[in-house]
Formats: structure tokens, C-alpha cells, sequence
């Protein structure tokens, strides 16, 4: 009998269509979360940002997956693994600080600090500071809105290849420039 079949196939999609209808009427505008203002800066994020670059004419560079290869100009930018997040603008947001490391194709590495805000999940660069040249970094965090780095520097008597001063550095985002709070001996400038 093709009609009762038909008829029975009929009252399901009706029974599902009202247990449908009943099941989205329930839920109301209040129940549905509000989408987030901003996502945090990941890894794959800051590893594929654009950031400030003294060593290129352009005065930046695009990392492809932590890295900026020039091979023409001898230029290769690494993003260091170890970054931290935090609050660095004092808008509630987490923002991230990076530490990237330059070869020019001699033997120094050179490593600066990359203070990247969250502009609605995009990193945006905003400051940069030099740490040094071939200055390990064993340590990096943000701590009420300063980046704090725990490194080895070189102390006066240090050949280029073998830093040996640990200290630790504490910079803050003032106006779009990073400033150092109480620079330990022997820091560059």
C-alpha cells in the first residue's frame, strides 16, 4: 500500500518539523554566547606575523612559519619558541612579547625583543628592542604589564661566542616605545 506509506512518511517530517520548531523557539537570543572580542595570539599566530626588522630595507619581515629567509641579502629571521602572553597595554586583552633571532650571514645572531599587541586576534607589532648579539634567552615572561627576560649577556671580558653575565631584563610599553625599569650593568643601549 504506497498511500499509508507515504501518509506515515508524511507525519514523521511533521513530527519533526514541530519537535524542530519547539527545540530553536526554546532558545533565545540571551542563551547564545556572545562571540569573543578578541582570540588569544598562538604560536601558529606569532609565527606567521609580520614584525619590525632592522636588518631588511623594508624594515620588516613576514615569518612563514617562524621563519624570513632572504637568501639573495644573506637575511634569516627565526622566531625563538619560548614567548610569553600577558596583558601589556592595560586593556584587558592578552597580548604577547617574542624574542626573534637574525643572522646577516656572518657569525653574530642577532636577538631582539618583539612586543606584539592583540588587535582583535591580529598580533600587531607596535615595539622592538635589541637584546644583543649571540645572548641566550633562558627565560621570558610577562609580569603586571612588563616583559621580564632572564639572559646571558656578555660581561667585558667575554669573547663573542661565550656570554657569561646572567641577568635579567624588565622592559614596559610606554607610548609605543619599550623603556627598560632598572637596566643591569652592561646592557646595550
Amino acid at each position: 500500500m504506497p498511500g499509508n506509506r507515504d501518509l506515515m512518511r508524511a507525519h514523521a517530517l511533521v513530527a519533526l518539523t514541530g519537535c524542530l520548531l519547539l527545540l530553536f523557539s526554546a532558545c533565545t537570543p540571551q542563551d547564545v554566547p556572545p562571540p569573543e572580542t578578541a582570540t588569544e595570539l598562538s604560536a601558529a599566530v606569532l609565527r606567521s606575523a609580520t614584525y619590525t626588522s632592522l636588518y631588511v630595507e623594508e624594515g620588516e619581515v613576514l615569518l612563514d612559519g617562524g621563519v624570513f629567509e632572504d637568501t639573495a641579502r644573506r637575511v634569516a629571521v627565526y622566531f625563538i619558541p619560548e614567548y610569553a602572553v600577558g596583558d601589556l597595554d592595560q586593556d584587558g586583552v592578552p597580548d604577547a612579547a617574542v624574542v626573534l633571532a637574525t643572522n646577516t650571514g656572518g657569525s653574530g645572531t642577532f636577538h631582539d625583543l618583539a612586543v606584539v599587541l592583540n588587535r582583535d586576534g591580529r598580533p600587531e607589532n607596535v615595539a622592538t628592542a635589541f637584546l644583543g648579539d649571540r645572548v641566550p634567552v633562558e627565560r621570558i615572561r610577562i609580569v603586571d604589564g612588563e616583559v621580564q627576560l632572564d639572559l646571558t649577556i656578555h660581561s667585558p671580558a667575554d669573547p663573542m661566542c661565550c656570554p657569561s653575565l646572567e641577568v635579567t631584563r624588565k622592559l614596559r610599553l610606554v607610548g609605543g616605545e619599550l623603556e627598560e625599569i632598572d637596566p643591569p650593568a652592561g646592557t646595550p643601549e
